[in-house]
């Protein structure tokens, strides 16, 4: 438990004061600054540990009775895992796995320091409809359509498991 509540305080660390670090790791020794893996791996990264905290919660709520069970029918432990207690927890990895995605495909804070146009995502395209002459609203309407839409068909898609998921363990 405390390793979690030390996981999760990182989520605490202002983003600006991790920002030097990892543009110079990035940069100088890894050497992936400005490309889509370099998106990817810190938006993973920065999701890791509420991702962690929220599995954990799900897996937790899962009776061990019903472990203990699939052991003395002679499950192996991997059986366990796929027969037990990945579906018994399913809807808390697909409501884990839609907010993750709505937290990474909203993100603009770290693709607009960490690249230029060349890897920026959908959210910071929109910051760049500004110009010195104004907005253009036009553009900016469809962009922000468009950034919009895949968040609402994958929420229409996986809304059955999104509210079991979100309800799992409400009643006892």
């Amino acid at each position: 438990k405390d390793i979690l509540m030390w996981m999760l305080s990182t989520k605490m660390l202002p983003a600006a004061a991790v920002l030097y670090p990892m543009t110079f790791l990035t940069k100088n020794i890894l050497g992936i600054y400005d490309t889509h893996f370099l998106v990817i791996l810190v938006l993973c990264l920065i999701n890791l540990p509420i991702v962690i905290w929220m599995l954990f919660t799900y897996f937790k709520e899962i009776p061990k009775e019903i472990i203990e069970a699939g052991k003395m029918d002679g499950v192996s432990t991997w059986g366990e895992i796929k027969d037990i207690l990945i579906p018994l927890a399913w809807g808390g990895i697909a409501s884990t796995a839609l907010l993750t995605f709505i937290f990474c495909w909203n993100e603009a804070y770290w693709t607009v320091r960490l690249t230029t146009i060349d890897a920026a995502t959908l959210s910071t395209l929109i910051e760049g409809n500004r110009a010195p002459e104004g907005l253009f609203f036009g553009r900016l309407a469809a962009v922000s359509t468009a950034a919009v839409a895949p968040i609402v068909i994958l929420g229409w898609f996986c809304q059955k498991q999104l509210v079991a998921g979100l309800t799992f363990g409400a009643v006892k």
